[in-house]
């Protein structure tokens, strides 16, 4: 442990409207999560999927194992401290729409380090930093178990004197319960020994207060916690739980969920799980209610995948892209919930510390056209429905009609024919190989057929009857004349 780093699509779900006389196409519209679909307003295009690459020339130094929090208030990134060889205390803050990083040189600052725990507070509308390790000129590590707040507003940072805190440490899992008010820490390291201990930070009064469970899990450092509003729960993934100077480690191959309410620790089990890691970016997006995990250190390799956990489903995907950043442990990185991307920042790999900035968006949204053949249908006639769905994960796995008479398709552009006039309610379901999916509905009227003698017939029946309707009212009424 005693090293120097101790430490992505909202689905807009979309179908375009069109009329015309033979077919017609209708929409449905449905957004899950948030509006905040503003797209970047820098050299990144709003409509770019996958890894951008920001090529602004101010940024940071290359740093491992610094600590960076998204601030909701101002819609900014903050990252302090790291390590390039040695700690540092800088404060830098990134602009994610403009993708520009601005030095933030404040009067008073905390000690150099790396590894620390950097979280926002949206109660109090300050980022909280707490431990770390530091680097002495004799080449001796030690721990921190000081306190600090952030403030982005007037660029101050102020000590914070709680009466009590955890022991001294870094490397420790850690994430902000927006419902609850508090910051939950969870493990680290102490220099000697991995923990296992969970405390909460309460900003208002200034305290950290030990909070016992019936269960936790294994003691560990470097593991990645996030916090999903969603099913108001914690999820931690992996970490380290040994280590030495040969270079030999283990990292737990588990995942478990924390709620809050119940304190009450559960291990999850999905049918697949990315490789056991430390060093992680670990962050959750909002829009899809889902985890996002990026890179790593796991099996003695320095890792450079991508990969989305779905919170209600309990599942592991895949979605690494070409073209991103290259393989990476130690780096810092968060998701903006109103540019709907992550970002991803330093690191390091096998040869050297990196100073580059990564934003990763998801694929392009779905987007559909569903057409009807006939926008007036009669009962046996064979009416043609058909969906064109581009975006997404460019693949649909699962594609299903309902035409509410109880019959049933699979088939993207299926025939159907209605037995009996009435109003039917169509719905369609298209789903990526992601899990996400549109549902588009139509209430579609079906009638009788008519013959045209059968309508000639009725007219002229109409018009007989209102001739003798006629001829009786005149009849009538010349009885009444004198």
């Amino acid at each position: 442990m005693n090293a120097s780093w101790r430490g992505l699509a909202v689905i807009l779900l979309t179908v375009t409207v069109v009329a015309s006389l033979d077919t017609f196409q209708y929409s449905a519209s449905q957004s899950p999560g948030h509006s905040g679909l503003n797209g970047f307003q820098g050299s990144l295009s709003p409509l770019a999927s996958g890894w951008t690459k920001a090529t602004h020339p101010v940024h940071p130094p290359a740093l491992a194992g610094s600590m960076m929090t998204y601030d909701s208030r101002n819609n900014v990134f903050v990252l302090f401290g790291g390590s390039d060889g040695a700690p540092l205390n800088q404060t830098w803050i990134l602009d994610p729409k403009t993708q520009v990083w601005n030095e933030v040189r404040p009067r008073v600052s905390p000690p150099a380090r790396a590894d620390a725990m950097l979280v926002y507070d949206s109660a109090a509308k300050a980022v909280l930093l707490f431990g770390g390790w530091y680097e002495t000129p004799n080449g001796s590590y030690h721990r921190l178990g000081d306190t600090w707040s952030f403030f982005v507003e007037n660029g101050t940072w102020i000590p914070r004197n709680p009466r009590t805190s955890p022991a001294p440490r870094s490397d420790a899992a850690v994430a902000y319960d927006e419902t609850e008010g508090i910051t939950l820490l969870f493990g680290g390291f102490d220099g000697e020994h991995y923990l296992g201990d969970m405390w909460y930070y309460a900003f208002a009064n200034d305290t950290w207060i030990d909070r016992p469970s019936a269960r936790l899990p294994s003691p560990r450092a470097d593991g990645r916690m996030t916090y999903d509003p969603q099913h108001r729960s914690f999820f931690l993934f992996s970490g380290n739980d040994y280590s030495d100077y040969l270079f030999r480690f283990h990292h737990p191959a588990d995942m478990w969920r924390y709620t809050w309410v119940d304190n009450v620790w559960t291990p999850i089990f999905p049918d697949q799980m990315p490789m056991p890691r430390d060093y992680s970016v670990f962050a959750t997006n909002l829009a899809f209610g889902e985890l996002l995990l990026v890179g790593g250190f796991g099996n003695r390799t320095i890792l450079g995948d991508i990969w989305t956990f779905n919170t209600t489903q309990l599942v592991w995907r895949n979605v690494s892209t070409p073209g991103g950043p290259s393989p990476r442990m130690a780096a810092v990185g968060g998701y903006d919930p109103v540019d709907d991307v992550l970002v991803l920042y330093g690191g390091g790999d096998d040869y050297e510390v990196k100073s580059d900035t990564w934003f990763f968006r998801y694929p392009p949204p779905l987007v559909g056209n569903v057409v009807v053949s006939s926008p007036s249908p009669i009962v046996g006639q064979q009416v043609a429905f058909s969906a064109g769905i581009v975006g997404g994960s460019g693949t649909l796995a699962q594609v299903s009609w309902d035409f509410g008479d109880g019959k049933t398709s699979k088939a993207v552009s299926p025939l159907h024919v209605f037995g009996t006039p009435g109003i039917y309610r169509i719905q369609f379901i298209g789903q990526d190989t992601r899990g996400a999916q549109f549902v588009w509905t139509l209430d579609l009227a079906v009638g009788l057929f008519v013959p045209f003698w059968m309508d000639v017939s009725i007219l002229l029946i109409g018009l007989s009857a209102l001739s003798i309707f006629m001829l009786v009212w005149v009849r009538r009424r010349l009885k009444l004349v004198p």
